[in-house]
């Protein structure tokens, strides 16, 4: 899986500080030369294994309110993304290295589906994307925290009949809903892949540098 890596893109403008506290899903500080700076957090999950006092971040200068714009965490020697924005650029360079997406001419994107907004319609296919950071013993858990939303996509996928793209940000084996934190989004999925929707698990890795495309993960029982 892990022999021939596909270079994305690269982030650029990065720099590196400390993590230091979160206050709320969205804002927290940093340490940075010496000096306790604000800082966004693109994730609404917990992130409870990632994000502790200490830590090594990569960040950006943000265009918001809050002074820096957290990208990545260091987590045992390995980079994490952090910033969910980047998800959606990253599914549609993964497109390209995905034989289930090799004939696609048409790529909508943020299309109203029912009572959500889904981030892709792929010549009128609806796809949703999520990112995974949680990975315990080299399976990795989606969601971190209880989602309503994420409820509502899996719903409205399995009703137009789409796709469930996850990106395993963290180095892992094999992917499974986590059934100890949201056990309804747990059963949804497992309906989902009883009707044969597809659920793509795949391996995303940054170096600090550049986001790469590993290959796909397998489905666990669930």
């Amino acid at each position: 899986m892990k022999k021939d890596p596909k270079v994305l893109f690269k982030l650029e403008g990065l720099k590196k500080g400390c993590f230091v506290q979160r206050f709320n899903r969205f804002a927290g500080e940093i340490e940075y030369n010496g000096k306790i700076e604000s800082a966004h957090i693109h994730d609404p999950g917990r992130l409870e294994e990632l994000l502790s006092e200490g830590v090594e971040v990569l960040f950006t200068n943000s265009n918001g309110k809050l002074k820096y714009y957290i990208k990545a965490v260091k987590k045992k020697g390995e980079w994490v993304l952090l910033d969910s924005a980047l998800h959606s650029k990253i599914a549609l360079k993964v497109f390209k290295h995905l034989p289930e997406f090799s004939s696609i001419e048409n790529i909508r994107k943020e299309v109203p589906l029912g009572n959500s907004r889904i981030d892709f319609l792929l010549d009128g296919t609806p796809l949703e994307v999520k990112g995974v950071s949680l990975v315990k013993n080299k399976v990795a858990f989606f969601p971190d925290a209880p989602t309503k939303r994420g409820q509502r996509h899996v719903r409205e996928i399995i009703e137009h009949d789409g796709i469930l793209l996850f990106l395993i940000l963290r180095s892992a084996t094999e992917f499974v809903p986590n059934a100890a934190t949201d056990p309804e989004f747990t059963q949804l999925l497992s309906e989902a892949r009883k009707q044969e929707i597809p659920i793509i698990p795949v391996q995303i890795s940054f170096d600090g540098n550049n986001i790469c495309y590993e290959g796909k993960i397998r489905l666990g029982v669930f």
